[in-house]
């Protein structure tokens, strides 16, 4: 089952989650009324339905990108809004011509079949040699279109824009981060990911952002469309036209250099997609704002370790959460965004994000065990906390359950999809003076992998295995949280597994991928 949805503004960088599913599982904790607790706002969407469906709930979010999503998911944009939005910014004035024309006029090039000018769509780059690599564009004189080689002309256009960008990038770069901040060369780090010519347009949009008379609401359009522009625009975007999940900055091979003034027409239709139908508006606050008994979303602007003495007195039924995998693209260039669009003051809180270049499963681990501990400040003992995890892989399961159980949280319920594209946990306080972990052992990960093959006589996925184990060790209190505990727990349960009592049925090349069986069964299967 492929769960992304990329009609979602942000998507590749968002948990893939199939909403339905979600949503069916998070509205039978709890009535009509009552109070949720959302700690990560890692899904936009779904703490909205949450709050359409009856629940009052309450969203800390540290990441200002996601707070605005959380306000165009709550207040979705109006397609006459929209429209003239743009409408308003493509007759502001630059170098005596208007703006759309401006930006339209940098992707100049020619149509290589009848020399007709137009603007390009988008250019190709390569990312090891820098060189530009075609152009793509659509001739209305003569009708071609596709894929094209650049020529002398082209180079050049673009090698000006290489030449005279210093002046370009260190206008975007103070309204993230001043001349003397310490974070200024990690702020240049992620503006890399942009070419010279797009920094320029985005800037140039930005500027007019700044200056424009219009209501409110158009600002708002003009905002969300720019963001949709920002991500657009950068050079993660691969020359298919399909949609990767980027979670580093590694750049493609080959990658897209688009016509920002085209991107920000796209996004009109792109923000309509956001919320599909005749959604109705979501009454939303800022805490500590109330809410009414018949539902709402109430947003604190921060992280929940920020909000622990102001919600300890909230009467929550139960928190939910969608556990996102670790991604450095979606954090650091969160903070891009943030600081280019609201600049430095509003970036501020967040622009740590910058620094971090360490993601891997042990990094994930402590950032939720964090997360686990504030929860136990926050909500009453008794109260559960819900958690989907999409995406879910033996690592990333290992990470999330070495975290709870190191924080006072034991599996109350565990459920996955078969295939494991998804699962579902139910997690619940327990006493914290329990005796000292000690580390898992070899001899007992053999026998509950033995019981477990002859409970389903029949040969399981590695991952089932993974996950069995896994939650017969914390239950055992034989999760002990150090440096390289993930790792080891992948490592000590295919040593188990690759001892003479089991065998791999498909004889994969790595253990994670192939389905297991006892010995004693191979000639049966």
């Amino acid at each position: 089952m492929n769960t992304t949805d990329f009609s979602a503004p942000l998507s590749r960088y968002l948990p893939p989650l199939p909403e339905e599913a979600t949503r069916a599982w998070f509205t039978r904790i709890a009535l009509p009324s009552a109070w949720i607790l959302d700690p990560l706002a890692a899904s936009p969407r779904l703490p909205v339905q949450l709050a359409a469906s009856g629940l009052r709930v309450l969203v800390t979010a540290g990441n200002p990108i996601l707070r605005f999503l959380l306000d165009l998911s709550a207040h979705p944009p109006q397609k006459s809004d929209l429209q003239a939005a743009l409408a308003d910014l493509s007759m502001a004035r630059k170098e005596g011509e208007r703006l759309e024309l401006h930006l339209q006029s940098l992707y100049h090039t020619h149509c290589t079949q009848c020399n007709h000018p137009l603007p390009a769509e988008s250019f190709l780059w390569d990312s090891k040699t820098g060189d530009l690599l075609a152009k793509i564009y659509t001739c209305p004189l003569c009708g071609d279109m596709g894929e094209r080689p650049v020529d002398d002309e082209d180079r050049h256009r673009a090698a000006q824009w290489t030449n005279s960008q210093g002046l370009h990038r260190a206008r975007a770069l103070e309204r993230m981060a001043a001349l003397n901040d310490p974070d200024r060369s990690h702020a240049e780090e992620a503006l890399s990911l942009y070419l010279p010519r797009a920094v320029y347009a985005l800037g140039t949009i930005i500027n007019r952002l700044d200056g424009i008379s219009t209501s409110d609401e158009r600002r708002r359009c003009l905002t969300a469309l720019t963001l949709y522009a920002l991500d657009g625009c950068n050079n993660l975007w691969s020359r298919s036209v399909e949609r990767p999940r980027p979670r580093n900055l590694s750049l493609p091979a080959v990658f897209r250099e688009p016509n920002v003034w085209q991107i920000l027409e796209q996004g009109i239709q792109f923000w309509l997609n956001f919320s599909p139908g005749a959604q109705a508006e979501v009454l939303h606050t800022l805490w500590p704002e109330e809410l009414p008994q018949n539902g709402g979303l109430c947003i604190f602007e921060g992280p929940l370790r920020e909000a622990e003495s102001d919600l300890a007195e909230m009467p929550f039924v139960a928190a939910l959460g969608i556990i996102p995998r670790p991604n450095q693209a979606f954090w650091t260039l969160s903070a891009l965004w943030a600081g280019w669009l609201w600049g430095r003051q509003a970036v501020a809180p967040f622009k740590p994000v910058l620094r971090r270049r360490r993601y891997d499963w042990h990094w994930h681990a402590e950032a939720l065990r964090a997360l686990f501990i504030n929860l136990r400040e926050t909500l009453s003992s008794k109260i559960p906390f819900h958690a989907l995890v999409p995406e879910v892989e033996p690592d990333f399961l290992s990470a999330i359950i070495l975290a709870a159980t190191a924080s006072g949280w034991r599996v109350d319920v565990f459920e996955a999809e078969k295939g494991g594209e998804l699962a579902a946990l139910v997690l619940r306080q327990e006493n914290l003076a329990k005796k000292k972990p000690e580390p898992p052992n070899l001899h007992f990960i053999r026998k509950v992998l033995r019981q477990t093959l002859e409970k389903r006589a029949e040969p399981a996925e590695y991952f089932s295995l993974h996950v069995t184990v896994l939650l017969a060790l914390a239950a055992k209190n034989n999760l002990v949280f150090e440096e390289d505990t993930v790792g080891n727990l992948r490592k000590i349960i295919q040593a188990a597994l690759e001892t003479d009592e089991f065998v791999d049925l498909e004889m994969r090349a790595h253990p994670e991928t192939g389905r297991w069986a006892l010995r004693k069964w191979q000639t049966t299967f």
